[in-house]
């Protein structure tokens, strides 16, 4: 999933013209989870107790086990689906920041270093890759998402790139601003 968000120049926080947000598709949510664990739970520790009732006591340690990795694997496949990446542009630099529900991993780049790499596919049945290339520093993103998807974000990677050159070119940075206030005034 892609979710794009562009501000206006005037009213941009931090300077920022846009940012994009990537999910995967997600089918099963924590609540949807958690209610599956207990129904699967109910049902083998149900037939477990009544096989343990008969005398079969050797099938609940069997059960447990049975049941831990159910949970602990539906677990790690939910907990994949919850990855989010989000990529703001700036006049002046790229941030990414990557995390399931806070951001562990946050990479800024100067804007102007920064190319989008597209590696295209070997074979039809393999996807293309999208990568952010900073001085020889590679970073995959959108690595979850669908064919279509990709194309959509290099799409809208492209219309980011173009409207953080013309806030630059709009906006010139502070920094220029302040140095011409500056200036000696002639009496």
């Amino acid at each position: 999933m892609i979710k794009t968000e562009e501000f206006e120049f005037e009213h941009a926080p931090n300077g920022l013209v846009g940012s994009i947000t990537l999910q995967p598709n997600q089918s099963l949510s924590w609540r949807a989870f958690k209610y599956f664990i207990l129904f699967m739970m109910l049902v083998s520790f149900g037939i477990a107790t009544a096989f343990s009732v008969m005398g079969y006591w050797v099938i609940l340690p069997f059960t447990v086990l049975e049941m831990s990795v159910l949970s602990y694997c539906l677990w790690l496949c939910l907990r994949r689906t919850s990855m989010q990446e989000v990529i703001s542009f700036s006049g002046e630099e790229i941030r990414l920041e990557a995390g399931v529900k806070t951001p562990t991993e946050i990479v800024t780049w100067q804007r102007f270093f920064t190319k989008i790499h597209v590696e295209r596919a070997i074979h039809p049945w393999y996807r293309k890759t999208v990568s952010l290339v900073h001085r020889g520093e590679s970073r995959e993103i959108g690595n979850f998402l669908t064919q279509e998807e990709q194309e959509k974000l290099i799409e809208t990677l492209n219309h980011l790139v173009r409207r953080a050159d013309l806030a630059q070119r709009t906006f010139p940075s502070a920094e220029h601003h302040d140095a011409d206030s500056k200036s000696p005034e002639t009496g």
